[in-house]
C-alpha cells in the first residue's frame, strides 16, 4: 500500500484508529503500541512477503541486540563485539539486498541456490535499516531513553511488551517506506507522556490537514509535471537533439516534481502520525528556499543528514583532525584530512544510498565538492567582510540566485538514465539555438511549473501554517522565508475545512493512476 491509495486511506486508515484507540482505552499502552506494531506490519506486506519477513528479522536481531548490551557491564569486549556484530548486520543485509552484491561480485550467472539478490529492493530497508542502527548506538552510549523504554526484561510477558515497543517505534508505518528517521529520543517521551493515547480532535484535523495537503502536492502537481520528465529526459538519454527551452523545462519539471513527491510523502507522513498523537522529526522545510547547499541539507531529508553524519562525516572529520595533530601536518593537507576528504566521502555515501548507479556517484561528488567550497568561501575574509557590509536581504538574495543553478544541474545528473544522459542534457541546456514552437507547444507544463515554483518561493510550508499547533519535531532551526502576508495561521474551522476539501476533491480526481513516490525506490 501507498499513502494515495484509496484502499489505504479509506479502509486501512480508519480500521487502524479505531482499534487502536479502543484497545488504548481497555487495555492500556503496551496493547496499543502492538496494535500500531501489527497494523504496520500488516501496512508493509503488500510490498512483498521477503520484505516483510526481512522486516520482522530485523527487528529481532536488534532487539536482541539491544537487550543483551543493556545488561552487559560497560568496557567488557563482549559487550563491544556484540555491538559491532549488531551494527555488521544492519549494514551488511542493506548492501547486500539493496546493492545485490553477491550479483556484483559472482556475476549475474552464479548459481547461488536461491538468487535472493536478484529480488526487487525491499522497500524502506534503508530507513528501517538506520533507525535500528541509531537506536543500537543510543543503547550502547545508555542513553537514557533506551534503558526506559527495555525496562527489566524479568518475564517472557515483559520481553514481549518490549519488543512491540521496539517493532511500533522502527516500523511505525507513516515513517516506515521513506522516513523521517526517528530517534527513541524523539518517540519515546510521547508515549511516556499522560497525553498519550488521549483522542485528541486537534490532533485529527491537524493530521487530516496534513493528509490532504501532501497528498494534492503529490498527485495533482507532482505527478502532472512526470510525463514532461520522462519525455525530455528519455530524449536527453539516447542523445536526441532537444531545444534549448525543452531542456530547461524538462530539468525544472524534474525539479519541481522531486520536490513536490517527497514533499507531499513528508506532510502525509507527519499528518498520519499526529493522528495517533505522535509527533515525528520534520524531515523536509522548504529546502529550495536555501540559501547555500549548507542551509539545504538542513532542510532536505533533514534526519538522514543527521544520521550519515553521525555515523560517517563526524568520526572521519574527527580522526582527520587528530590525525593531523599528531603528526603536525601543514595546513594544506591537515585541512583536507579533516574537511575535504570526508565531505567527499560524506557525499559520495549519500549519493550511493540514492542507489548503484554512476549518475548518484557524479551527484554526490557534485554535492560534496559545492559544500567543501561553500564552507571555504564562508570562511574567507572578503565574505565576511561582504556580509558585514552589505543588507541580509541582498546578502540572502545573491546566495539564493546563486546556489539555484548548481542545484538544478545536480538534479539533472541526479535524474539523468546514465552520466553521458546528463551531460547531453547539459550541452542542449546551453545551446544557442531558439524555437518559440517548443515554449508554446509545452505552454501546460509551462503554466504548471509557474505555478509550482510559485507555491515554492512564495508560500509559506504546511508547518509554517500550522506552527501553533506544534505539529512536527523540529530537526533544525530554520528561517522561514517567502510572503509574509500568506504565513496566516492555520486553525480549525469551515473556512479551513473548505480549502482542504477543494485540495482533497482534486487529489481524488487524479488518484487513480497510483504511481508511487519517487523516494519509494531509494
Amino acid at each position: 500500500m501507498i499513502f494515495t491509495d484509496p484502499l489505504f486511506l479509506f479502509v486501512f486508515l480508519p480500521i487502524a484508529l479505531a482499534v487502536f484507540y479502543a484497545i488504548a482505552y481497555y487495555r492500556g499502552k503496551n496493547a496499543a503500541l502492538a496494535v500500531l506494531f501489527v497494523a504496520s506490519v500488516l501496512f508493509y506486506i503488500p510490498f512483498g512477503t521477503v520484505s516483510a519477513i526481512l522486516l520482522v528479522l530485523a527487528l529481532a536481531v536488534n532487539f536482541s541486540v539491544a537487550a543483551m548490551i543493556h545488561f552487559m557491564q560497560d568496557g567488557s569486549r563482549g559487550r563491544l563485539w556484540i555491538y559491532i556484530s549488531g551494527q555488521a548486520y544492519n549494514f551488511v543485509t542493506l548492501c547486500y539486498f539493496k546493492y545485490k552484491i553477491v550479483t556484483l561480485i559472482f556475476g549475474p550467472s552464479a548459481d547461488l541456490g536461491v538468487d535472493i539478490a536478484g529480488l526487487a529492493i525491499p522497500a524502506g530497508i534503508s530507513f528501517y535499516t538506520f533507525q535500528g542502527a541509531a537506536f543500537l548506538a543510543d543503547a550502547y552510549s545508555r542513553e537514557k531513553n533506551v534503558t526506559q523504554f527495555l525496562g527489566k526484561l524479568e518475564t517472557p510477558k515483559s520481553i514481549l511488551a518490549a519488543f512491540c515497543r521496539y517493532g511500533a517505534f522502527v516500523s511505525f508505518f507513516p515513517q516506515l517506506i521513506i522516513g523521517p528517521i526517528t530517534y527513541l529520543s524523539e518517540f519515546n517521551p510521547q508515549i511516556q507522556s499522560k497525553r498519550f493515547l488521549r483522542l485528541n480532535p486537534i490532533d485529527l484535523a491537524v493530521g487530516l490537514t496534513f493528509i490532504s495537503i501532501g497528498m494534492f502536492k503529490k498527485v495533482v502537481v507532482a505527478d502532472n509535471l512526470a510525463p514532461t520528465v520522462d519525455i525530455v529526459f528519455g530524449a536527453a538519454d539516447i542523445g536526441a537533439n532537444i531545444s534549448p527551452i525543452q531542456a530547461w523545462i524538462g530539468a525544472l519539471a524534474y525539479m519541481a516534481q522531486l520536490y513536490f513527491d517527497f514533499s507531499g510523502y513528508s506532510d502525509m507522513a507527519l499528518g498520519l502520525a499526529r493522528m495517533f498523537g505522535i509527533r515525528l522529526p520534520i524531515n523536509f522545510f522548504s529546502p529550495f528556499k536555501a540559501n547555500g547547499f549548507i542551509d539545504y541539507y538542513r532542510r532536505w531529508h533533514m534526519t538522514l543528514t543527521r544520521v550519515i553524519a553521525r555515523f560517517l562525516y563526524t568520526p572521519l572529520s574527527v580522526a582527520g583532525t587528530r590525525y593531523s595533530m599528531f603528526n603536525r601536518l601543514a595546513p594544506l593537507p591537515a585541512h583536507l584530512l579533516s574537511l575535504w576528504i570526508p565531505m567527499l566521502i560524506n557525499f559520495q555515501i549519500i549519493g550511493l544510498w540514492h542507489g548503484a548507479l554512476w549518475t548518484f556517484c557524479v551527484f554526490g561528488l557534485m554535492h560534496g565538492t559545492f559544500i567543501a567550497l561553500e564552507t571555504e568561501i564562508r570562511a574567507s575574509k572578503w565574505y565576511k567582510s561582504f556580509k558585514k557590509t552589505t543588507s541580509p536581504l541582498i546578502v540572502g538574495s545573491i546566495e539564493r540566485a546563486v546556489f539555484f543553478l548548481p542545484l538544478l544541474l545536480s538534479l539533472a545528473m541526479f535524474r539523468a538514465e546514465s552520466v553521458s544522459g546528463g551531460f547531453h542534457l547539459y550541452s542542449q541546456m546551453f545551446g544557442f539555438a531558439f524555437d518559440a514552437r517548443s515554449l508554446f507547444n509545452m505552454r501546460e507544463p509551462v503554466m504548471t511549473l509557474m505555478a509550482a515554483f510559485f507555491i515554492i518561493y512564495c508560500c509559506p510550508n504546511s508547518v509554517e501554517l500550522m506552527r501553533k499547533y506544534r505539529p512536527a519535531i523540529m530537526t533544525y532551526e530554520n528561517k522561514s522565508y517567502g510572503l509574509s502576508i500568506l504565513r496566516g495561521l492555520w486553525r480549525p474551522g469551515w473556512v479551513q475545512a473548505s480549502y482542504i476539501s477543494i485540495l482533497v476533491i482534486a487529489s481524488l480526481y487524479y488518484v487513480s493512476r497510483q504511481p508511487p513516490f519517487l523516494y519509494q525506490g531509494f
